[in-house]
């Protein structure tokens, strides 16, 4: 049995859903195959944020924070009931590694590059311990205040999955790839008991797409770095609305309110191992509870996490230390023939709307 498509996706991430969508509604017919359910990678095991990124201003990324905040004011105005402004609260403390003036003007330029009308503001200490108890007023020097968008991960990434359903798309979950041939005048890919063709294969696999192009032996022209990133969940709430704390070696952690617990996270921690055997590192739980615990009147023990997830984000690879590794994507098109194949690599919740028409342009030509 076969089946003749305009676009064959591989991987139902956000990434994948978003351009599924974009094609389908200019009346393509899309097919997205997924070795799992819809979102089931790193689309559901984010820290849930629709952001532009603050610390990227450190590493002069402004276009991609630019990006960013653009998107978000879009799915702001399009998912109200999914995507919802929240106040951030960044507490300096003596620790701190970054000075005044710069945290000042990253909140600055973070402000000025956002589109909507909230900006970034100063904050008495006396009101932020009132309303933050848990945490120490020793030290503590300043509180800023700005404001950044929250999510449901796996909702959003299944809405727009839904909608690309609506539009004609067809998903195959819970499917295996049993082989891709790129040698005849269509491309083949044999799925499950079905052999699908098409002049375009799109491979939006996140974090495993080497692994993916290893095994179909696809050409690419990039590959990846795979950081992991772990979040604990704390039972109850730790904290009104999100806060930004500074670790000690300069990165930094975020505590976010969920309904009725709390989010912390997360790490970076390179991976060799194949995706599907990367798990929680013990020591990746440790240091989050020893870096949040410098903050906290009553420390946090390990008995305190109800639990624990992991996601691994897909970072194109270079030379930098991972923490200061670019967050931009990069979309690879290759023309074979009258065939085309195209490879998304990085990417990040906030951005799929704009690498979504990205990719359409790129695919025009």
């Amino acid at each position: 049995m076969s089946e003749n498509y305009d676009a064959i996706i591989l991987g139902a991430g956000i990434n994948g859903v978003a351009i599924a969508r974009a094609l389908a509604l200019e009346g393509k017919t899309i097919c997205v195959i997924d070795k799992s359910s819809i979102g089931s990678g790193a689309s559901s095991r984010s820290s849930r944020l629709i952001h532009g990124g603050l610390r990227y201003l450190e590493h002069f990324e402004f276009s991609l924070v630019k990006e960013a905040l653009k998107d978000q004011k879009r799915l702001l105005e399009l998912y109200p009931e999914l995507v919802e402004l929240h106040p951030f609260y960044l507490p300096h403390y003596k620790n701190s590694k970054r000075p005044q003036w710069m945290i000042k003007m990253g909140l600055w330029i973070y402000s000025f590059f956002g589109f909507h009308q909230e900006s970034s503001k100063s904050v008495k200490k006396e009101d932020f311990l009132r309303d933050f108890p848990l945490f120490r007023q020793k030290n503590l020097k300043y509180v800023y205040k700005y404001y950044d968008a929250m999510t449901q991960d796996l909702a959003l990434t299944a809405r727009i999955a839904e909608e690309a359903k609506d539009a004609g798309a067809i998903f195959k979950e819970n499917s295996k790839i049993n082989g891709i041939d790129l040698a005849d005048k269509e491309i083949l890919v044999s799925c499950d008991e079905t052999l699908l063709q098409s002049p375009l294969l799109i491979n939006a696999t996140g974090a495993w797409i080497d692994e993916v192009n290893t095994k179909f032996q696809l050409p690419s022209r990039f590959s990846i770095e795979k950081l992991s990133g772990i979040h604990l969940v704390i039972d109850g709430l730790l904290v009104p609305e999100p806060l930004i704390l500074e670790t000690q070696s300069q990165r930094i952690i975020f505590i976010l309110p969920q309904i009725n617990t709390t989010l912390i996270g997360t790490t970076e921690r390179v991976e060799t191992a194949n995706i599907d055997e990367v798990s929680v590192n013990e020591a990746d739980v440790n240091y989050l509870l020893k870096e949040l615990n410098l903050y906290l009147e009553k420390p946090l023990v390990r008995e305190d996490v109800m639990d624990v997830f992991i996601g691994v984000r897909p970072i194109i690879k270079t030379k930098k230390d991972p923490s200061k590794m670019s967050r931009e994507y990069k979309l690879d098109l290759h023309q074979l023939g009258n065939k085309q194949l195209l490879h998304v690599y990085g990417g990040k919740l906030t951005t799929f709307n704009s690498l979504a028409n990205k990719a359409l342009e790129q695919l025009k030509g």
